[in-house]
Formats: structure tokens, C-alpha cells, sequence
């Protein structure tokens, strides 16, 4: 008996499933994409799809065991998806679950679930199937006892069915966190971070993640993240699936995401899935949305540093729609207003188009483009003839081809085409003179993944990635006389071939008391002379205490194959990537982590706490003063070493009621030890800070009014202090040299910083319902204009003996206000 069910609060219709009838056996053909893909691949790499194809053999094997030993008694497989009523938007991460069992499941990050219930767990002739999610009410509905159920499901947000329905889901949703195996994550909804503030007046996904426990930021009201002691190009950012390689504009105040075009953001930071790679430190997987399928909806926002406008809408109802997403800065507009001269904006582009081809086949076609630029010439500062100039861009191109496929109701997939670019160029002249420097990086990649539900509580997923990186620095081009000591050159090309397959089984044992989750990806690189390859293990467990708490511990190994090259002599972004190479050895990291979780019904408060130990191994640091721009050598100058990163988060999260938010307190140390730095002793992690702490709040004052508010603490960062000086007798001159003295390496933190931020929300008249709507925010960075340390500066002592050092700041007070619509 077949069934299938398409729910919204309107009604429902009933008629014939598309998707096949749960089989007890797996067959041996659901793995032909698998079988074509490596066939595609062995014409690229014979050695490569060989040792890939004998992998996914044994794969395909030990698991296929675990197919064929599902149970013969009488089962109902309820499979589909979950999305907005109103939007069509897909619902990721949604619990499902049958009432009065022990049987539940949350969607996957496309909106698909599958669970299978036998038919003899609960009286009656049919199922209550209930769906929840995060800021919507719990919805309810029977489903009956029939082999196999198709239950795509409409969710409304609408706010006059909230109150107990959404702190039930709510509540749902903390259950199910704790309930997963998964750890050391954390998954914001952009409807939640809407009220924070933030830098200008704008909500930022980075800075918000930065009030993450585990997360450090890098300098005040930077992008940068520092996660559990790793370093900033050990975080795979993922736009739609493609890698951005550069997350910060106005030189990383301010991300490259537009919120309004995005949908959620899921950060990981250990038990890892095994489905991820290429990076040592953490995950930060960004959704875009997918456009409203009924009417065209735009919303926008006017700030005091840029505006933004998104539209989307549907091209044909309930089968295809687009989004399309702009953002500006105007600070060259502003500094002209003030008679003043800064010739540099950044835009950001997004673009989606979604198709449904059928019942169980969807279309996703997603881009992204943003640029920094800054032109300045002589004319700019009055002069009648512009004899020099200066100028830089700075940009970030992604484009993923997308195709979902539900082959029945227990196997789903997704296969992505993938390309990202990332490039810079700088350029300058003097009278005659002109010089240009460029470096970009470019993947082309190909990624299959799927999601196998063969019973309850039993989740399999495989697939695999295959990734060409072509990286070409230092590209330099020179006219007139500077050519004769700086000649123009193309660069040498780097080619580096990433891989990846992996294979993930997750079951509950002992009716849902224990949970594990086991995996292994096998991942690689073909580089110039060398073959790397290493098996990465992946596990995770969740024991529960009662239905309220739960006790976790994972392991995880990272490897990574490029690595990020950062020159302390330029203040520009001026970021190089690198692959490994035949004498450069991937980067890797074994991380061990144990949790706990507790959620106090009564007052609708989830807290964490977790305990975590990292090794890091051939990690990348550079000699002290190498020179690193237009270095092909730069192989000679680099050093790998061995570190390690251990601490303690501590999370508390509200999200019912007036007064939501969170507070998250760190307590972490992170060391680094290489043979030819420090005399070879541990040393401290630049970002090694000892404390950190966040407090994150949102209070409704009334229907129309908001307050936000962000009080942080950081230890400082750390340094190399000069702690004196001597004279050395030589012939020059002056008959002796000035040689100064030093701590060890990165000794001594800058002292500690805190500040404060608020924002006030003047939102619409709730008792009128109209298609075009605003809302005021008016706010401000750091209140008590208290400067956080951003650098330091070596300065005479106030008596005229000896130095001290200063601690200047980066901002003092800025206010904030913004304009956002909707319509």
C-alpha cells in the first residue's frame, strides 16, 4: 500500500506516491551514480579512480550488511519534506517524529526526511506525525498505516498561532540536540540575528559567530575567526557549497554576506561529519534562500556605510523561482560630502534560480560576485596632472549547479558542479612607471552525496568530492623604468587535484538511549612529483541521562592540503594560497571533545558544556622578516611545526519569551612548537586568549519596540615584547649598534578589552496588516567608548627615560542607525 499527502493549513490531497515501496533489500544498482562518477574520474587519474573504486568496494560491502538486515515485520516509511506555507522556503534541520514512539528524525540540509516506524508500535489504524521547527508552531498530522507515505508538509509562521504552540517547538528542537550525535555546533536561523548589533548598523553572520564559544576574533571589528586554536585559513567558509576564500570587505570590518539573501548558517568546530574536509579547524556552512514561490517579495535596508535591496518571487508558481540580492557601500560618497577623499566602495551580488522538474527532482542554480576596489590618483588631491596612483581589487566569485534526486523513500541525493575564483590586483604608478601584481586562485569541482534511511534509527550516508585547484601568484606586469629591476612575468601555475570519498553510518541502540555515529572519509592531493592520501576517522556518540539531558564524546581527524600565506611587511589584503607540495606536507589535526546538554523545560533554557583537546600537526609559519610577495621561493622561507589547542565552552541559550539570547564563556590555551622558532620551546598562539566571554540579549519592551544588547570580554592577544636594549662597539660611524632585547615568542597579551553595544528596534503597528513594511534601528558600537588594544606602539617614557609601550584603539563610540523594509 502505497500513499502520499501534500499538507498545508488549508487542507490536504491525497493521491499516488511517485516514490517506490520500502524494499527489505538494498539493491546493488542504487550505487550506479557512484560506480559512473569514478569512470568519469579514471580518464583524469587512472592511479586515482583505481584506489577510490577498490574503497568504495569494500564500503559498499561492510555496509551492505547493514541493508540486508533490516527487520521482516509489518512498517509504515513516512518520507518527504518540510518547507514555509507561505514562502516554499525549505525547512533545514526540522524535527519529525511519530507521537507516542520513540521514532523521529530531523531534515536533512535540503529539506528531505525519511523514517520508518513499525506498525505495530502504537494502536489504531494510522499514525500522528508531528513537524516541528524552529520559531513556528508544532503541527500535527495523521498519517495512515500503509507501507510507504508521502508527506510533504507546509509550515506557517504566522505569529497569531504562536504562544504555547511555538515554545512546544521550540522546546522540540532543543530536544533534538540533544538527542543528535552531533557536537560542537551551532545553527542560527537569519530571522534570529536580525535585532543584534553590530558594526554600522547591519547584521553580520561573522561577527555574530564570533560571540560563538570556541570562536576568537582576530583584530576589533574584524572578520577573522580563530577557532579552538586553530588559525584563520583553517576555516572552510561555504557559500551554497563553493568555497569563499575571502569573507571580509573594507579590509575585514565587514563580511561579504548579505543577510537578507540568506536563509541559515550551521558552524562546526569538532565531530566533524564525515561528508566534510579540506580544512583543520571548523565549518561554517551558509544557506542561500531558494525564492518565494507565490508573489514577489523584495526587502532592503538604508544604513549609514551601504544599503541593500533583495527581490524574489516565482517565475512560475510552485515550480520555479528566483532570488536576486545587491549590496553597496557609499563611504566614498560620505568622506566626499565631508570634503575629504577615500576613493574605495565594495558590492556584493547574489543571484538563485531553482526549478522543479518533477515530483522528486529540483534544479538549484546559485551565484555569487563581490569586489573590493580602491582607485586613487594625484588628481584626487588637486594636482592639475596625475603623476602617481595607487589602487587595489579584491574579489570573490562562486557559482554552484545543484540537482536534487529522490530515487524512492529512502534514498535521497544531491550533485553539485561547483566553481570559485578568488583574485586581487594591485596597481600603482610614478610618472612613467606602472606596475600591476595579481594573484588569484580558482576550483573546479564536482561533489555527490547521499542520504540512505534503510530503518528506524538508522541513517547512512556516502559519497565523495573531487576538487581541481589552479592557484597562480604573483603575476606581475611593469612598464617604464622600474621594468629594469622588476620585469614583467607570469608566474608559475600550481596545480593541486583534492579528493575526498567517505562512507557514515548512524543507529540508535537500546531503543534510543545510546546513539553513535561512525565514519571514515579518505581524502587526498596530487601535487608536482607527490601523491598524498591519508584515511581520516570520524565518531560520535550520544548516551541519555533522562529526555532532558545527554552526555556526548566524539573524535575527529582533519586533514588539509593548502595553506594561506599572510606578508606582516604589506597592510593590504594580500592573502596568498598555496597547495601542499612534494616537500610541504598536508596540515592535520586529531581532536577529542566530551559534552554535556541539559534543557530546563520549565523556563525553556538550553546549556552546554563542553571539554575539548586538539593536536595539530605540520602546521605552516613563516621565518621572522621573510619577504613573501613575489617570493616563488617561498618554500625556503616557511617552517612547519606541531601545536596544540585545548579549553572549556560553556553555552546557555533562551529562544522563548520576552527576554531571548545567550551567553558564551571560553576558557582556552593554544600552543605552537617548530624547531627553528624560539629555540625551539612551545610557544604561545598569537590568539592565545585565555578568557572570553559573551553576553547576547533581546528583551520586547513592547509591540513595537526592541532592545538588543552585546556586552563582550576578551583576554588580549598575544606578542614578542621588547624588553630592552644594549650597545654593541663597531667601526660604523657612531662606534656602536643599538641591539635590542626580546621576550620569548608571543610572551606577553595585550591587555584585556571589553565593550558594549545596543540596538533599539522601532518595528511596524501589529494591528494593521500591510503589504509594505518598516522598522527603525537605532544603536551603537561600544557605548562607553572604551578602546580595545589594537596594536602596539614603542614610545618614549613620560620622564624622558627609557620606553614604554601603548596600546592605541581602533574605534571609540560609533553610532548607528538604518532604515530596513520589506514589502
Amino acid at each position: 500500500m502505497l500513499g502520499q499527502i501534500n499538507f498545508g493549513f488549508s487542507g490536504m490531497e491525497m493521491g499516488e506516491s511517485s516514490c517506490c515501496a520500502g524494499g527489505k533489500v538494498v539493491d546493488a544498482l542504487k550505487f550506479r551514480v557512484t560506480y559512473e562518477l569514478l569512470e568519469e574520474i579514471r580518464g583524469r587519474s587512472s592511479f586515482f579512480a583505481h584506489s577510490i573504486k577498490k574503497l568504495v568496494k569494500i564500503y559498499i560491502t561492510l555496509f551492505g550488511l547493514c541493508f540486508t538486515l533490516l527487520s521482516w515485520s509489518q512498517n509504515t516509511t513516512i518520507s518527504g519534506s518540510l518547507t514555509d506555507k507561505d514562502s516554499g522556503e525549505t525547512l533545514i534541520f526540522a524535527s519529525v517524529y511519530v507521537e507516542g514512539t520513540n521514532v523521529g528524525v530531523t531534515t536533512n540540509e535540503y529539506g528531505f526526511f525519511s523514517l520508518t516506524v513499525n506498525q505495530d508500535a502504537i494502536a489504531g489504524d494510522h499514525f500522528i506525525v508531528v513537524c516541528s521547527y524552529l520559531g513556528y508552531p508544532s503541527v500535527k498530522f495523521d498519517v495512515p498505516k500503509v507501507d510507504s507515505f508521502v508527506l510533504n508538509a507546509a509550515m506557517s509562521a504566522n505569529t497569531e498561532l504562536l504562544g504555547a504552540a511555538e515554545v512546544e517547538a521550540i522546546q522540540s528542537q532543543h530536544k533534538e540536540v540533544i538527542n543528535s550525535t552531533q557536537m560542537s555546533s551551532v545553527r542560527i536561523p537569519m530571522k534570529d540575528i536580525g535585532y543584534i548589533p553590530s558594526l554600522g548598523g547591519e547584521t553580520d553572520i561573522i561577527k555574530v559567530v564570533q560571540l560563538m564559544p570556541g570562536v576568537q576574533g582576530g583584530g576589533e571589528g574584524g572578520t577573522g575567526m580563530f577557532v579552538r586554536g586553530g588559525d584563520a585559513d583553517q576555516n572552510l567558509v561555504l557559500l551554497d557549497e563553493a568555497t569563499v576564500y575571502n569573507i571580509g570587505h573594507l579590509f575585514g570590518f565587514f563580511s561579504v554576506f548579505n543577510s537578507d539573501a540568506l536563509h541559515d548558517m550551521t558552524m562546526i568546530k569538532g565531530a566533524f561529519p564525515a561528508n566534510y574536509g579540506g580544512r583543520l579547524s571548523s565549518i561554517l556552512d551558509i544557506r542561500m534562500k531558494d525564492g518565494h514561490n507565490q508573489t514577489i517579495h523584495g526587502t532592503g535596508g538604508i544604513g549609514l556605510l551601504s544599503s541593500r535591496l533583495t527581490l524574489e518571487g516565482p517565475i512560475v508558481k510552485d515550480k520555479s523561482t528566483f532570488l536576486i540580492s545587491a549590496r553597496r557601500t557609499y563611504i566614498d560618497q560620505v568622506f566626499k560630502l565631508t570634503g575629504q577623499v577615500l576613493p574605495y566602495h565594495f558590492y556584493d551580488l547574489n543571484a538563485k534560480l531553482n526549478y522543479r522538474l518533477g515530483a522528486n527532482d529540483r534544479l538549484f542554480f546559485s551565484s555569487y560576485l563581490g569586489n573590493d576596489i580602491l582607485r586613487f590618483d594625484g588628481d584626487d588631491v588637486g594636482e592639475e596632472e596625475s603623476v602617481f596612483g595607487f589602487g587595489f581589487t579584491l574579489g570573490n566569485v562562486t557559482s554552484t549547479l545543484r540537482w536534487n534526486h529522490i530515487y524512492n523513500d529512502r534514498l535521497f541525493s544531491n550533485l553539485s558542479l561547483i566553481h570559485t575564483k578568488f583574485n586581487y590586483d594591485i596597481s600603482g604608478k610614478f610618472d612613467s612607471n606602472n606596475l600591476l601584481i595579481k594573484s588569484d586562485v580558482r576550483d573546479i569541482g564536482l561533489k555527490a552525496d547521499y542520504d540512505y534511511y534503510p530503518a528506524n534509527g538508522r541513517h547512512i550516508r556516502y559519497g565523495g568530492q573531487i576538487i581541481e585547484h589552479i592557484f597562480k601568484p604573483n603575476v606581475v606586469n611593469t612598464a617604464g623604468e622600474i621594468s629594469e629591476f622588476l620585469a614583467s612575468r607570469e608566474g608559475d601555475q600550481l596545480n593541486n587535484l583534492e579528493w575526498g570519498v567517505y562512507g557514515n553510518a548512524e543507529e540508535d541502540f537500546r531503543d534510543g538511549l545510546f546513539k553513535l555515529s561512525a565514519g571514515v572519509r579518505v581524502s587526498g592531493s596530487f601535487v608536482k612529483d607527490k601523491a598524498y592520501a591519508g584515511i581520516e576517522p570520524r565518531v560520535s556518540g550520544r548516551y541519555s541521562l533522562t529526555e532532558f539531558d545527554a552526555l556526548k564524546l566524539s573524535y575527529s581527524r582533519m586533514k588539509q592540503y593548502m595553506h594561506r600565506v599572510s606578508s606582516s611587511s604589506v597592510s593590504l589584503p594580500t592573502d596568498l594560497w598555496y597547495p601542499v607540495t612534494a616537500g610541504v606536507a598536508p596540515q592535520r589535526s586529531d581532536q577529542i571533545a566530551a559534552g554535556y546538554s541539559h534543557l530546563f523545560e520549565s523556563i525553556g533554557t538550553y546549556v552546554e558544556f563542553e571539554a575539548y583537546y586538539k593536536w595539530l600537526n605540520n602546521l605552516i609559519e613563516y621565518r621572522e622578516g621573510a619577504n613573501l610577495i613575489l617570493n616563488d621561493n617561498f618554500e625556503n622561507d616557511l617552517l612547519q611545526g606541531k601545536g596544540k589547542a585545548y579549553g572549556l565552552e560553556f553555552l546557555v541559550r533562551r529562544d522563548e519569551g520576552k527576554l531571548t539570547g545567550w551567553i558564551a564563556y571560553t576558557l582556552s590555551w593554544a600552543t605552537r612548537e617548530f624547531e627553528d622558532l624560539n629555540n625551539g620551546k612551545p610557544f604561545w598562539a598569537k590568539y592565545d586568549r585565555r578568557h572570553s566571554v559573551a553576553v547576547v540579549s533581546t528583551y520586547k519592551l513592547s509591540k513595537r519596540w526592541t532592545i538588543s544588547a552585546v556586552w563582550v570580554y576578551n583576554s588580549g592577544s598575544r606578542f614578542t615584547a621588547q624588553v630592552g636594549q644594549y650597545l654593541l662597539p663597531n667601526a660604523s660611524l657612531t662606534g656602536f649598534e643599538i641591539i635590542p632585547l626580546y621576550t620569548e615568542r608571543n610572551a606577553v597579551s595585550m591587555s584585556p578589552s571589553h565593550r558594549l553595544d545596543l540596538n533599539f528596534v522601532l518595528g511596524p503597528r501589529p494591528e494593521k496588516k500591510r503589504k509594505f513594511t518598516s522598522e527603525w534601528h537605532f544603536g551603537g558600537y561600544n557605548i562607553y567608548n572604551r578602546a580595545t588594544p589594537y596594536r602596539i606602539n614603542i614610545e618614549p617614557a613620560d620622564q624622558g627615560i627609557g620606553y614604554k609601550y601603548v596600546q592605541p584603539g581602533l574605534f571609540g563610540f560609533i553610532p548607528s542607525v538604518a532604515y530596513n523594509f520589506s514589502f
